[in-house]
């Protein structure tokens, strides 16, 4: 085996969110007058950790089940093929999951006995969303809400949390516009795997909509984020940088035109789905840098 394949296990272009996630928990708390390095390196790791477990049992239980055997493989959908490729074997990767996972756990636990047991909910709800996220909540009409909370949150809470254990306003409201925006990323990235999710026992939006409706809803939910943004930058809520978010309307717009193809078009869906990133990635990290900006302003 080589690291290349592993890398490619384990989704590591995709490891960016957590980090990202983590900064925007991170920069609210620095704006807010607190900030711990180690916390924020040790917390930021654990979110990685956990990233990486999720990507690893979806692998192989998506192998399992005969999910990714169906699928139309992208970059973003469909499984990695490692497994199916015979690069790695199913065991490797459960091996991978687990250990992953027990780090991520033994860090946890340092970092709850370092900070409070306020962080202790946040940290096992994590932990479960985590381990049970493809087994139990994706094939039960769970998985989007799964992934919203916990890749998306719960991160930004317990980032800004390692730092200063009570919650303000601002950091809840980065929160939600975090959560949607990863149940987004999930929710479009299933449109082209309807079938086979259907044929492997997956229950998700898309299969219960349709992907006209489910185009509807990831379109609001879209629309939502932003509108979150421009209302609580105007309530003085959050610092007036933070509308540098508002940059990524463009690739927005792009994604949810798309998003009422059919998704049987793969390379035109494909288009779509790398300016969903974009938004997911770039919203988040042009909100941090603004809540850094400000603070500097304010210095």
């Amino acid at each position: 085996m080589s690291f290349k394949v592993w890398m490619m296990e384990i989704r590591a272009q995709y490891l960016l969110l957590p980090v990202i996630l983590s900064v925007v928990g991170g920069s609210l708390a620095m704006y807010n007058g607190a900030f711990d390095p180690i916390n924020f390196l040790l917390f930021t790791a654990i979110m990685v950790l956990l990233h990486i477990t999720v990507n690893t049992l979806n692998d192989y239980y998506d192998h399992k089940t005969g999910v990714d055997l169906h699928t139309n493989r992208t970059m973003f959908n469909g499984g990695t093929g490692i497994i199916q490729a015979g690069l790695l074997t199913p065991r490797q990767v459960m091996n991978a999951a687990r250990l992953t996972y027990l780090l991520a756990a033994v860090m946890s636990a340092y970092l709850i006995a370092n900070v409070g047991l306020e962080l202790l909910p946040l940290v096992v709800l994590g932990m479960v969303f985590a381990l049970f996220y493809t087994q139990t909540f994706a094939r039960n009409m769970m998985g989007e809400i799964a992934a919203g909370l916990g890749l998306g949150f719960l991160p930004v809470l317990g980032a800004y949390m390692v730092h200063l254990p009570e919650l303000n306003p601002g950091c809840l409201i980065m929160a939600v516009a975090a959560g949607i925006l990863t149940f987004n990323l999930l929710l479009l990235n299933e449109f082209p795997d309807v079938e086979a999710d259907r044929m492997g026992g997956r229950r998700n939006l898309v299969t219960l909509l349709g992907s006209k409706v489910a185009a509807k809803l990831y379109t609001v939910l879209t629309v939502s984020v932003y509108c979150i943004l421009l209302t609580f930058v105007v309530l003085g809520t959050i610092p007036p940088l933070s509308l540098l978010g508002l940059i990524t309307v463009p690739f927005a717009y792009k994604a949810t035109a798309i998003s009422f193809t059919d998704p049987g078009k793969i390379d035109l869906f494909v288009q779509g789905m790398t300016a969903n990133v974009k938004v997911v990635l770039m919203t988040q990290a042009l909100v941090a840098v603004g809540i850094l900006a400000s603070m500097f302003i304010q210095m």
